[in-house]
């Protein structure tokens, strides 16, 4: 990572001679010249062919500057405003259309930032070629770090581009500020030996008919060049939040959804499972706030997607109305899986009364799946199941349904919901194409994503927790509490002969399966600067982590979701859990919020990953750094890290704890080395040294003191370490103190004391038995003669 200083933009202007924009860092370091191009009636319109430019001029900090590109055939202005923000940091470049002619024109692509070879130019002095960038995909797909020079044909970006030179000491950052309407991406190509050769900042109206008289804008393209690798990242994520200003859900998230060994479709009833793991988390994880039940299919009658107010009482005998009832005496929420979306081919009627409100593609309806394998239609041959449709989410019978279908969800009582398969309606960002839709007053892609999205959220109200899966996030902001980053991490499948699990319920042994933890810590770390600003990453999803996966990798699954910040959404049937694999889920309860950094993403890009994770954890009683290290490799894996990277000042000393094997590292300065076994993750806590006793660790919590420990204090006089600890009642903790030579415990009863070998520090174990109050501890210490 570079250095949080850098120069800024001392040039930023739009060039009249070359017409071409011109940015340039103070330091001489980034230099950016480039055209802009507008299609129009499928007609390539640059700066470079304009028949009048109206206003040009250097940007002072703080102030904008307006050019009016002025084209007679066809006749449209293209009105671009230039902006350099007060501290020279950021550009920001937006742009409107308008329509002088006497007849509608197509709009295409807005290229608002266009280098070719030929004209333009992208210049960081001291690029040795090996520059890597952040592959944003937009959506719940794999988002990575790739090699720029990788793909000599070009690369691609959704709405996000970031390119690092290390050599260059530059990140390069150009992406949009606002999405919400026009499908937004970057294309690139880089050369080892002439670095970026072309760039497109593109977004695109998709065919949007502006009409005589009119304008229309343009999305929001935000430039920067920082030394600190992360630092446009977090600037561009608080810039997005502060134009959409979303709503943040306050808590986060907790339930059981099961699947991983249970299967509630061909072995027992859906409705006894639900019950008897509801029952068994009151009762073998009491207290640790896990809020909703989440159904999954099962309560769609014979799970066919679209008929969502047909509850299945073959899976729930007892009806809907009970089922809410019973999870409430135990004090939970119900929640849905829901394809909002979809319409299946098997619901004949209803297909016949909404043919003319789904999504249309060469004047027929859109298939977004092929073949529909779940609920009945699993029991049919394959060339029999049917396919679903894509509801059109502008025509007022798909608003009027979606209404209806939630409202009454609102009134039965459901509070949670996954909306799933969002590319169905999606578009070009990741989604089915299609070409015809109701309301043309809205351009095609995100917008008519969004006005079905507003119609759920409106009808279901702000008290219900809505996810979104399968498809795009970005463009969910606003209406959306959560969106998965990532694919299906955790989950298990029925016992259906058509799934890649079967005849399983759940894989193992294999971190880079599509649902394993590679690509769960990948897109936690390729996203993470968008948790709790735009919306809850919801990276983890499912935690998963009994017998018979193995212990190494349960302990990946427990670091990734203590390291994560999201939902945990328990996929093991907690009635039947191992004793040790339940004790693995109440290490990351109470949930917390925060998201650890990935040190090392810019340094480990593709087929490698990141592996370093770090978190400054800072409570009332004190601070410390927790730094999660994974290796999903077949060889031990052996990570300098120095504390410069943790922030840490190198010259002090820092108590060094590994959580998974309770164990004391002795002091560490200027690096530690962290050893971690194949397969298996290691966490680590480093607290300042101190020349008195002091917290060394817990076995309670992976955060190690955040949530778990209060009131913590030395006191000199007394010489006594004292504090409280809160956990459900009925649990029993350690706490791990740390006593530097020459200290003794003055009254040893009940305390667990060993001398370490090579630092001669006292280790002392604390057990503590848990009831309604806080348990109070206190250490009196003296000191070796």
């Amino acid at each position: 990572m570079g250095s949080s200083e850098n120069a800024g933009w001392g040039v930023v202007r739009f060039d009249d001679g070359p017409r071409l924009l011109h940015l340039a860092s103070s330091d001489g370091v980034v230099t950016l010249r480039a055209d802009l191009s507008l299609e129009v009636n499928s007609k390539r319109l640059s700066a470079g062919n304009a028949d009048e430019i109206l206003g040009a001029a250097d940007v002072e900090p703080g102030q904008e500057a307006r050019v009016v590109l002025r084209f007679s055939a066809p006749a449209v202005d293209w009105m671009l405003t230039l902006g350099l923000s007060e501290d020279r940091q950021t550009v920001l470049l937006s742009s409107e259309v308008a329509n002088r002619g006497d007849a509608a024109v197509k709009l295409g692509r807005c290229v608002l930032f266009d280098v070719a070879p030929e004209r333009g130019q992208v210049e960081l002095k001291g690029d040795d070629g090996n520059a890597v960038f952040l592959e944003a995909t937009g959506t719940t797909s794999h988002s990575r770090v790739l090699r720029a020079a990788d793909n000599p044909d070009g690369n691609m970006s959704r709405t996000i581009l970031h390119l690092v030179s290390h050599a260059a000491g530059r990140a390069l950052h150009l992406s949009f500020v606002t999405f919400d309407r026009l499908t937004t991406f970057q294309t690139f190509t880089y050369d080892p030996a002439q670095g970026v050769t072309s760039l497109q900042a593109i977004c695109d109206f998709e065919g949007y008919e502006l009409q005589p008289g009119q304008s229309v804008a343009s999305e929001t393209l935000m430039i920067e060049a920082r030394s600190d690798f992360h630092a446009s990242l977090h600037a561009w994520a608080d810039r997005v939040a502060k134009h959409y200003r979303p709503a943040i859900w306050p808590k986060t998230p907790a339930g059981w959804v099961g699947w991983a060994w249970v299967d509630g479709f061909n072995v027992e009833l859906y409705e006894d499972v639900v019950l008897r793991n509801a029952r068994a988390i009151r009762r073998r994880l009491a207290g640790f706030d896990i809020e909703y039940i989440w159904v999954s299919i099962g309560n769609i009658k014979d799970g066919l997607p679209g008929d969502w107010l047909s509850f299945d009482t073959a899976n729930f005998p007892h009806g809907h109305q009970w089922l809410v009832e019973q999870l409430g005496a135990l004090d939970f929420k119900l929640g849905f899986w829901c394809g909002a979306f979809w319409m299946c081919s098997d619901l004949r009627q209803r297909v016949a009364e909404m043919r003319d409100n789904m999504l249309r593609r060469e004047g027929k309806p859109v298939v977004a799946r092929a073949e529909w394998q779940y609920g009945a239609s699993g029991r049919k041959r394959p060339e029999d199941r049917p396919c679903l449709y894509s509801l059109d989410p502008t025509h007022p019978k798909t608003l009027e349904f979606l209404r209806e279908v939630f409202t009454t969800y609102r009134q039965w009582g459901i509070r949670y919901y996954m909306i799933d398969f969002l590319n169905a309606v999606s578009g070009s960002t990741g989604g089915v194409p299609y070409d015809d839709y109701h309301d043309k007053s809205l351009i095609k892609g995100p917008q008519v994503l969004r006005r079905g999205l507003a119609a759920i959220r409106e009808a279901e109200g702000p008290d219900t927790y809505l996810l979104s899966s399968s498809g795009p996030t970005l463009q969910n902001v606003g209406y959306m509490d959560a969106c998965r980053v990532g694919n299906d991490y955790g989950e298990g499948r029925a016992l259906n002969p058509e799934s890649y699990f079967y005849p399983a319920t759940f894989v193992v042994n294999s971190p880079d399966s599509w649902n394993s933890h590679r690509h769960a810590s990948d897109n936690m770390a390729a996203t993470y600067f968008t948790h709790r600003k735009l919306y809850i990453n919801d990276s983890g999803n499912v935690m998963t982590v009994d017998k018979p996966i193995p212990r190494c990798e349960a302990e990946i699954v427990a670091t990734i979701f203590g390291l994560g910040g999201g939902p945990a959404m328990l996929g093991d049937d907690i009635d039947r859990i191992a004793e040790d694999r339940l004790a693995l889920i109440k290490r990351v309860f109470p949930r917390t919020p925060e998201v650890a950094v990935p040190l090392d993403l810019f340094d480990s890009p593709a087929p490698d990953y990141p592996k370093l994770f770090h978190q400054h954890v800072q409570a009332d009683w004190g601070e410390w750094e927790i730094v999660g290290v994974l290796n999903y490799g077949s060889e031990p894996l052996v990570l300098p890290v120095e504390l410069e990277r943790l922030k840490l000042d190198p010259s002090h000393t820092y108590r060094l704890w590994e959580f998974w094997n309770e164990q004391y590292l002795g002091e560490a300065s200027g690096a530690f080395e962290a050893v971690v076994p194949p397969r298996s993750a290691r966490l680590y806590r480093l607290a300042r040294s101190t020349p008195y006793p002091s917290v060394l660790s817990t076995d309670m919590h992976v955060r190690q003191g955040q949530v778990e420990l209060a009131d913590v204090k030395w006191d000199p006089e007394t010489m006594t370490l004292s504090g409280a600890a809160t956990r459900p009642a009925g649990e029993v903790g350690n706490l791990f103190l740390v006593a530097p030579q020459g200290w003794r415990v003055d009254d040893p009863q009940g305390l667990w004391i060993a001398k370490d070998a090579t630092d001669e520090s006292l280790i002392i174990r604390c057990q503590l038995q848990f009831g309604d109050e806080p348990a109070r501890w206190a250490v009196r210490f003296g000191t070796v003669d």
